[in-house]
């Protein structure tokens, strides 16, 4: 490609609205343009990224054996009533009708499309397994778009679908997909840690997420550097609420017990109350005098909401009694609030569990109970594991420390089972003519957001540092005088023919531009090999080699170029 004839579009301010580096990169090297909150138009730039990477999915698709399809965008809102999922989604579909008054969406996912169509073309064990998957378009009605297309409202995904006879089929083929997408993380140099995922609004029991590491990610991962041990935060256990398992500690609920211990005013604390449990107060389904509950935390410790939601009482999206209301119900402010004489349900976390001599609210303004200890002054409530880890926790094993860094969730692979076809009626026959529901299994690749996730690890002050498998241009030749020197122009061309006629994907910088818009141009947008052409080094018959990575300069001879760039595309370096 010449740059006479490309379309840059590059910035050189940043949009106030772009907040972090990958957003603000992505527009300034005129990958994208925002047309509305979450909405974005893919430019030449970005379009290059996107066919790049989607060819890499492509040839791993195709090792695999996975055929490639392409369902509609617009969906019946009817298979969602069919797989339970319409209200689980809620506001996130986007809803209409059509000049028939049907009713559709637009789709953010494709299980229910899948499922129905898999169930409409097999019918016999004998065709499974199978393996589907597409490249396309998604939107979710995100209630706040932010990040550029790490949260947008439409995005690009590869959804894939296998279909099986039963579990142990569906594993190996959940395995295989593991490593394919490890693969692919591979090739596009992303720094990613795969983790134990929660299956979320998806369904099925096991699931792996592909988390990319960031410092502007959304999620937050747990993991040992020593071990194998990975998970996304919201579904880590701390080893206490492991031991609390194995041990199968009893709930009990003694209300006969009475406290002994003495009322401490605040006032009388001479430093910092430690050893504190909180007492936080949430809305549950339950519609009588049971309408909120209560959590039991340590002062130390944070609510993990996914935990929280997952008490079957409990009102979702999580929901919290304010200050206010707390006043109004129970006559004292919040940080005083204990669970002496609640008629509610109670969890406490396990870490809770195992506290002694603790101090806790006394339902009095300005008062603590202090030296309190489980079934002698206050009976064992709901254990629940209700936190977030920290990184004083460690392993669930309790052989090393856990570090907890931020993330971008890039993949997500689920063993759905037979989640789908049981609410879908999807069944096929086997060997002895019965029917049972088909085993699936579901694996996700957010394209789009892969791409931010690639810049958050890769740019400089300059710029995008784009692996060579999937920037732009892999080389790009930049002739100083180009349309003043006929020899700088000739050495170019030639250059330019020839790397065109080896595949190489070359630019010629052929734009009327002054040297520092030129470098600073092709420095924006990231491409890994620059050959500069200047009137002082073909004298020598010598051009000046660059890497957008590290900025060091090697001076090559003209006829020797072609093999220095091909031994390093070929290696990747």
């Amino acid at each position: 490609m010449r740059a006479s004839q490309y379309l840059f579009f590059t910035l050189k301010e940043i949009p106030n609205s772009a907040k972090i580096i990958s957003h603000q990169l992505m527009l300034k090297s005129g990958m994208i343009r925002k047309l509305s909150s979450g909405l974005y138009i893919w430019l030449p730039t970005g379009i290059k990224i996107l066919n790049k990477i989607k060819k890499i999915i492509q040839n791993e698709m195709e090792k695999i054996n996975a055929c490639e399809i392409l369902t509609p965008i617009i969906q019946p809102e009817k298979l969602w009533e069919n797989s339970g999922r319409l209200n689980i989604y809620g506001q996130e579909l986007l809803k209409f009708y059509d000049r028939r008054n049907q009713k559709f969406i637009l789709g953010p996912t494709n299980e229910e499309v899948i499922t129905k169509f898999i169930g409409d073309e097999i019918y016999s064990y004998t065709e499974l397994p199978l393996i589907i998957y597409q490249i396309q378009t998604k939107f979710r009605d995100e209630i706040r778009p932010r990040f550029g297309v790490i949260r947008s409202r439409e995005f690009i995904m590869k959804d894939a679908y296998s279909f099986h006879s039963n579990s142990k089929c569906l594993e190996k083929t959940y395995n295989i997909f593991h490593q394919s997408y490890i693969n692919i993380l591979n090739q596009v140099n992303l720094k990613f840690r795969v983790v134990s995922g929660d299956s979320k609004s998806m369904g099925g029991n096991i699931s792996h997420e592909f988390q990319a590491l960031s410092e502007n990610g959304e999620d937050e991962i747990v993991f040992s550097k020593n071990t194998s041990y990975a998970s996304n935060i919201n579904t880590a256990e701390s080893i206490e609420s492991v031991n609390f398992t194995k041990e199968k500690k009893p709930n009990i609920h003694n209300s006969n017990i009475k406290s002994k211990k003495s009322i401490k005013n605040i006032n009388e604390f001479k430093k910092p109350i430690k050893n504190l449990i909180k007492t936080i107060l949430i809305r549950t389904k339950i519609k009588n005098n049971s309408s909120i509950a209560a959590l039991l935390i340590r002062e130390e410790h944070q609510l993990n909401l996914f935990k929280i939601e997952e008490i079957d009482i409990v009102e979702k999206p999580l929901s919290f009694i304010n200050e206010e209301e707390i006043v109004q119900l129970m006559g004292v402010e919040s940080k005083f609030l204990g669970p002496f004489g609640l008629n509610i349900p109670i969890f406490a976390d396990v870490s809770v569990y195992y506290m002694k001599n603790f101090t806790i609210g006394a339902n009095i303004n300005g008062n603590f109970f202090v030296n309190v200890n489980w079934n002698v002054d206050i009976p064992i409530p709901t254990i629940k594991d209700i936190r977030k880890i920290t990184k004083r926790d460690t392993s669930p094993d309790g052989s090393t420390c856990l570090e907890i860094k931020k993330s971008i969730e890039i993949g997500h692979i689920f063993q759905l089972g037979t989640e789908y076809s049981k609410k879908m009626n999807i069944m096929i026959q086997e060997k002895n003519n019965k029917k049972r529901n088909v085993h699936m299994g579901c694996y996700g690749i957010g394209i789009t957001r892969m791409i931010a996730a690639i810049i958050e690890q890769n740019y400089d002050q300059n710029g995008i540092i784009w692996p060579n498998s999937i920037s732009p241009f892999e080389v790009v030749i930049l002739p100083l005088g180009f349309n003043r020197y006929i020899h700088i122009k000739t050495i170019a061309e030639n250059l330019y023919k020839k790397f065109k006629k080896e595949k190489i994907d070359v630019m010629l910088y052929d734009r009327n531009e002054r040297p520092g818009v030129m470098f600073n141009q092709i420095d924006l947008i990231g491409i890994p090999h620059q050959i500069i052409i200047s009137p002082r080094h073909v004298q020598k018959d010598n051009v000046e080699y660059r890497a957008r990575r590290n900025k060091k300069s090697i001076f090559i001879n003209i006829k020797d170029i072609y093999f220095f760039l091909r031994k390093k595309i070929d290696l990747n370096i």
